[in-house]
């Protein structure tokens, strides 16, 4: 059994060792652009100047109010959901994913709007911003809505995966209350992380109490569906101590937290008002009698929104994030169902039966969860991005949010031949990294393959018997980036010194 894993393990390293053998590209020319100066590539809907820009306030910090605690003073006030990562944090050095963490105290809101989020635990003070929850953090999740707030408890590791579970009642897209009151009533809560728990992967648990509510004010709800019925009778306030494991991996990510406090949630948005009181956390203990005079960031401070929904702003840019010369291509997509965007090089049809190769360098500044965008060859034009109903060979960069971002390869044609694989190598936010794609017609039996690499990571996507001969009529007239559709956050990514396929029509 060994013996034929192991000759199986080097007869896939020989093929993926073959696809990514340079060789030349018979019948086509390979086009090189380092970006140094603006290439002028055909756009379209990829610098959206929005309609609107909100103004942002930020204010909050230590409070001599008495929302949340015992006594008067606390800390909170109004934060705003925005783009600019903001937060009023103690400074609790360097503790990891091998530590024990432990934390406890209480919250009361008293206003929201939909549209606001807050996170509040443990994190790292550090972020790129534009991301949503911040990255490298262990605490709870605030969503608002005018009528109260949905809650969930979340771990997301250094390189941006995540797990945890809802507090409150939530099925995606159809049943997702707010119950968590804005009216001043306060909740006790505690967070306990032990990593040695789950067989030594690690598990935190949470809890939280109210006295307040009712067991049945949500699933006794005349009309209710039963599925949402049974939804709200598993959680909050029914059910009121949480537990998580850690999928294997997640501690050995590079996790750290320097900073336990209140943040914003890092996406354009509404504003809450919130406090928190009598907290203990590893080691320490804040009534906030006084000014503790923690580290604060953005907190105290009016301005003009910079990323504002749906508003695209990727081309040329005189940067150098992935790594190269100054001068790169790149920038914020958006997940939007409004028009899509692209930015790419215009030149004469490729089509399914050429054999088509790409390279360069590579950097995720910024992942959302629920963000994806593409880049490669593809036909533009259409009224949908070419990852829903055109054609397209290439690397579309998403996931879903436990994971991360996969960098993976990915064809379609029309609206109904497609493929992409189950998993890819993942981009890691800030790493910069090296990446090769190539799609060649005649291997897989003829039927065609692509071939993604980054790093030193590898994934071939095999076409299906037919793919192929169904792709006859698909025609790929530009190299480049696009957005896709539908809702969703940003993804900021920036690509350089590009080699790749060009058809023949190219200067």
């Amino acid at each position: 059994m060994r013996m034929r894993l192991l000759i199986h393990k080097m007869k896939t390293a020989v093929l993926i060792w073959s696809y990514f053998a340079i060789c030349a590209t018979a019948g086509a020319a390979v086009k090189v652009e380092h970006f140094d100066n603006d290439p002028g590539w055909d756009a379209h809907n990829n610098r959206i100047i929005p309609a609107v820009v909100p103004t942002v306030v930020q204010d909050f910090g230590f409070d001599r109010t008495n929302f949340a605690g015992k006594a008067a003073g606390e800390m909170g006030g109004r934060i705003m959901r925005a783009s600019e990562p903001a937060f009023y944090a103690d400074n609790i050095g360097a503790l990891t994913l091998d530590d024990k963490l432990s934390a406890s105290g209480s919250f009361a809101l008293t206003k929201t709007t939909a549209a606001s989020g807050i996170f509040f635990g443990f994190f790292k003070a550090e972020q790129p911003g534009g991301g949503g929850r911040p990255i490298g953090s262990l605490g709870m999740d605030f969503d608002g809505e005018g009528n109260g707030v949905r809650m969930a408890v979340r771990l997301i590791t250094g390189q941006n995966q995540s797990c945890g579970t809802f507090i409150t009642p939530f099925i995606p897209g159809k049943f997702r209350p707010a119950p968590i009151r804005n009216d001043g009533t306060r909740y006790a809560w505690k967070l306990d992380y032990d990593p040695q728990a789950n067989d030594g992967k690690g598990r935190f648990t949470f809890v939280i109490h109210n006295d307040a509510h009712k067991p049945d004010e949500l699933s006794g709800k005349p009309g209710l569906p039963e599925n949402y019925k049974q939804e709200a009778l598993r959680r909050f306030p029914q059910t009121t101590t949480f537990a998580v494991d850690l999928p294997a991996g997640f501690k050995q990510q590079k996790t750290t937290y320097d900073h336990f406090g209140l943040m914003n949630m890092m996406k354009a948005g509404g504003t809450m008002m919130v406090h928190f009181d009598d907290l203990e956390y590893v080691g320490h203990r804040q009534d906030f009698s006084e000014d503790p005079k923690w580290d604060a960031s953005g907190n105290r401070t009016t301005y003009k929104a910079t990323d504002v929904g749906g508003a695209h702003n990727f081309g040329f840019s005189k940067t150098n994030y992935a790594g190269g010369q100054v001068g790169e291509v790149g920038g914020t997509f958006w997940r939007t169902e409004q028009d899509w965007g692209y930015y790419a090089d215009k030149f004469g049809p490729l089509t399914f039966e050429d054999r088509l190769e790409a390279r360069g360098k590579i950097v995720m500044v910024v992942g959302g969860p629920d963000a994806e965008m593409c880049f490669g060859w593809f036909r533009a034009g259409g009224k949908e991005s070419p990852k829903e109903s055109g054609d397209f060979v290439g690397i579309k960069v998403g996931g879903p949010t436990r994971v991360g971002h996969y960098f993976g390869p990915m064809f379609s044609a029309g609206a109904r031949v497609r493929g992409t694989p189950r998993t890819a190598p993942l981009l890691i936010p800030g790493k910069k990294e090296e990446w090769s794609l190539i799609y060649d017609p005649a291997a897989n039996h003829g039927d065609g393959a692509i071939a993604a690499k980054l790093g030193e990571e590898s994934v071939v996507l095999n076409l299906k018997p037919g793919q192929k001969a169904a792709a006859r009529e698909a025609r790929l007239d530009h190299f480049g980036m696009f957005s896709i559709g539908p809702g969703g956050q940003i993804v900021k990514i920036y690509l350089d010194d590009l080699e790749y396929t060009a058809g023949a029509g190219e200067k």
